[in-house]
């Protein structure tokens, strides 16, 4: 099978395509992590586990000139049963967060998680407690921040929302590493979560993370009102109305035969309250003319 070598502009495409399948840049990134973890694990096997040393984070070496840890200190792991279970939810997630955000602009959230860590750890070396850190834990536990804060409402397990999962979740993993006696790693764990919600804060998704209408709020920094995603359904969970009989277009309804960003917000509340099933294919036909229309003018709001 023929590898394509176009690679396509369009944020909301594959990042490029292996014959007929779409490759998104999510599967690479699990695909990169996996191909490490083998690499590490053969060269622990062939007794060559201290090259692996070269790899992982250390302040003291970074400070001496060895910018590539910065890095490359993400993908070294072990094999384990984790692991496998980490590459799992950040392929569930990541894929919702890439389908969102477009691949361009996921790849520069994951580049940033990859360099928060080290860059906060940085400072403690300076400070006289030098650091050493591997794996990706806390940069795929802020991929699944940014998903919850996509889809607040989503249900997990029991019936809970993503929001308190999230919350159980980190405070589960700030207590272990407090236990451990890392502090500086607590830090980059939360760090990094504020900074995955944030970035979803600035690309539009504003749905109260914990039921509330919070925003944030830094100089300089303005969220726009309503912009959507085009590619990400169920971006809402807001109620919606159940209309029984058919009235008489409104002309706020009627406006929204028109707008593509009132179609596409009708249509998604809709499918947050009753799933994509219930869409009929005329819906579905709206949804993706809406879709189309709001990419070719860059989803900007109308005055």
């Amino acid at each position: 099978m023929v590898m394509s070598a176009a690679i396509f502009p369009g944020e909301n495409e594959p990042l490029l395509y292996l014959g007929e399948f779409p490759v998104r840049l999510i599967t690479l990134l699990v695909a990169l992590h996996s191909a490490a973890m083998i690499t590490a694990s053969l060269l622990l096997a062939a007794g060559h586990g201290a090259l692996l040393d070269l790899f992982i984070y250390s302040s003291t070496a970074v400070a001496h000139g060895q910018i590539w840890r910065l890095a490359t200190y993400a993908f070294v792991a072990s094999p384990s049963v984790w692991f496998l279970l980490e590459m799992v939810m950040l392929y569930y997630f990541g894929r919702e967060v890439e389908n969102g955000l477009g691949w361009k602009r996921f790849g520069i959230l994951y580049a940033g998680l990859i360099l928060l860590g080290p860059l906060l750890l940085q400072a403690f070396g300076y400070g006289g407690k030098p650091q050493t850190f591997a794996g990706a834990q806390e940069i795929n536990f802020a991929v699944f921040a940014a998903f919850v804060a996509m889809h607040p409402g989503a249900q997990f397990f029991f019936g809970l929302a993503a929001r308190w999962v999230f919350l159980g979740l980190l405070a589960i993993s700030s207590l272990q590493r407090l236990a451990d006696h890392q502090p500086p790693q607590v830090l980059v764990l939360i760090f990094s979560s504020i900074l995955a919600i944030m970035l979803m804060r600035r690309a539009g998704f504003e749905e109260p993370l914990f039921g509330y209408g919070f925003q944030w709020s830094l100089p300089g920094l303005k969220t726009p009102r309503t912009k959507f995603s085009a590619t990400s359904v169920g971006m809402r969970t807001t109620a919606m109305g159940n209309h029984g009989s058919k009235a008489q277009a409104t002309p706020s309804e009627a406006r929204a035969h028109l707008d593509p960003e009132l179609v596409m917000d009708r249509l998604l509340e809709k499918i947050s309250s009753k799933g994509m099933k219930s869409l009929s294919s005329s819906e579905r036909a709206s949804l993706e003319n809406a879709r189309q229309a709001i990419l070719q003018r860059g989803g900007t709001n109308p005055k």
